[in-house]
């Protein structure tokens, strides 16, 4: 804490003296402040007073990793991560973060930030129970299959020879599995898997607070050198497809940058309960809520002249299944089903993963991006034939995904592990220029992005900082909405083209053989400048 207080006390930049109060509101808001926060982020807050109140706050923090209620006891001890004071690693996590957004709002240096507490060990996601997922050759008749099996029928993905199947009650998912693997007619089967938000596997929580300034005054915007790129490109007439918990579509910052179709309804979809509105579901105390609306507001933040389509796969816990997602990722490249109208999106963020391969999603990524020949013996049925004509037109979407938060080089993220030409697996780095701690980082990832302590929307209209890989994710998915916005026909590209740019055009990561976004050299076709490390 004395090292704060010097911070605090010493000038600062006029960056850091707009964000200041807003970091030290994120604090006091961790530890429970009582109102003081709001009175922080008023104008003219000074720093003593900011000293003075992050000295004598309360631990009073909001835990937002169990999904418990609150805890509003006050323990009458100061705010400092190293206090004595027990807590959960959740909290410790959450105060820890808010804590290094002071520091560095205020340049840093000094003390370093008090490390996080580990996290938990990454387990195998769950997978529906009861479900089976499987594509059939070319021929092969679903009716006789489940005739042949305790097998009944849930749905088909679209016309495609691919269908989602309920195991009759009392028989093992995987012995049924396991007996179609080797049935002739079967190119595939596996569970439908789980899959959720990265920050939600690790129960990693958010700070609310900050404000539309703050937003844009951040560490990230000047890391990827977003005003040099904005002289060049802001997105115009580029849709980018967030598939994540929903967004607040009345948010000031949101609503006037959603996608609409010709008759002027919301280009947007609801696919856990299967309705037209994509809004966020929820409430403060869900682990995910506002993910999908920080996500988005990132999107816009880079490229705010591109359009957003939101769909919502994820419910308030941050989970979902392979089923459901790949739905959206059809439903984002065509929305009204006709491969011949340009309706799609351009881009598509998940920022979200399970950590079990599975066939279809790999699948449903390849038709996205339109990864696949017309020969190909996996897409051999007529079931397939809407997405070749829409991949004849060019009508495929670059797809960028998170690598995941598990700190690991060996733990994989899918579909970003999947390596799917033209798409994008994005790892997080710090406002240094390093690799994050919690970031995935194996031979698999491709590049890295700002994805610590990030400021972006959150519902009701206001403002959250987050951390994550799933924060660098659509600050990758804004760039390469950029950069198709500067070509006279978006659709005259593959995808595979744009995500090679923004690889070719990245700079060096330091400390590490990652490159990183680099939003002003991908959108103008140069090479990007390499400055020293720190």
């Amino acid at each position: 804490m004395d090292h704060l207080t010097r911070c605090l006390s010493a000038p600062w930049p006029a960056t850091a003296r707009r964000l200041l109060p807003w970091a030290a509101a994120v604090t006091l808001a961790a530890c429970g402040g009582g109102d003081e926060p709001s009175k922080l982020m008023a104008a003219g807050a000074d720093a003593p007073r900011i000293a003075q109140a992050l000295g004598a706050a309360p631990s009073r923090a909001v835990d937002r990793g169990d999904g418990d209620d609150p805890d509003t006891t006050d323990h009458p001890s100061d705010c400092s991560p190293d206090s004595g004071d027990a807590m959960t690693p959740t909290r410790h996590a959450a105060l820890a973060t808010a804590f290094a957004a002071v520091l560095t709002a205020c340049g840093g240096g000094g003390d370093p930030a008090p490390p996080l507490p580990p996290p938990p060990p990454p387990g195998p996601n769950a997978s529906l129970p009861g479900e089976v997922l499987v594509q059939l050759n070319v021929g092969a008749d679903v009716n006789a299959l489940v005739a042949a099996y305790p097998l009944g029928v849930i749905e088909q993905f679209g016309k495609r020879p691919i269908w989602r199947l309920r195991v009759a009650t009392g028989t093992s998912t995987d012995s049924v599995i396991s007996a179609l693997r080797s049935d002739a007619r079967i190119r595939f089967a596996e569970p439908n898997f789980e899959h959720e938000t990265p920050e939600g596997r690790r129960r990693s929580g958010w700070a609310v607070g900050g404000d539309a300034g703050s937003f844009v005054a951040q560490w990230a915007p000047a890391s990827v050198r977003l005003p040099e790129a904005h002289a060049h490109s802001v997105g115009s007439g580029i849709r980018v497809a967030v598939l994540d918990t929903g967004i607040d579509l009345a948010h000031p910052a949101l609503a006037a940058r959603l996608a609409r179709t010709g008759g002027g309804a919301l280009l947007g979809r609801d696919f856990v309960d299967d309705d037209v509105d994509p809004s966020e579901v929820g409430n403060i105390g869900d682990i995910a809520f506002g993910h999908g609306t920080h996500v988005a507001g990132l999107v816009s933040l880079v490229a705010p002249q591109a359009t957003l389509m939101p769909a919502r796969v994820l419910d308030r816990s941050g989970r979902g299944n392979v089923w459901v997602l790949s739905e959206a990722l059809a439903w984002a490249v065509d929305p009204d089903g006709n491969p011949a109208t340009d309706d799609g999106a351009h881009v598509i963020n998940l920022s979200l993963g399970t950590t079990q391969p599975t066939n279809l999603l790999r699948t449903a990524v390849a038709l996205a991006d339109c990864d696949f020949d017309d020969d190909d013996d996996e897409f051999a049925d007529p079931g397939f034939d809407d997405d070749k004509a829409r991949c004849a037109n060019k009508f495929g979407a670059v797809v960028i995904a998170a690598a995941g938060n598990d700190g690991s080089d060996t733990q994989l993220q899918f579909p970003a592990a999947e390596a799917v030409p033209g798409s994008l697996s994005v790892t997080a780095h710090t406002q240094q220029r390093t690799l994050a701690p919690f970031a995935n980082r194996g031979a698999w990832v491709e590049i890295a992005a700002p994805g610590e302590a990030i400021i972006s929307t959150f519902p009701g209209g206001g403002y959250a900082a987050w951390s994550g890989t799933s924060m660098a994710t659509p600050l990758a998915a804004g760039t390469a909405a950029l950069v198709l916005a500067t070509l006279p026909d978006p659709r005259s590209v593959l995808p595979l083209d744009i995500a090679q740019r923004l690889l070719a055009r990245s700079a060096p990561l330091c400390g590490s053989s990652f490159r990183r976004i680099d939003a002003a050299a991908a959108t103008t076709d140069t090479q990007a400048p390499e400055p020293p490390c720190p």
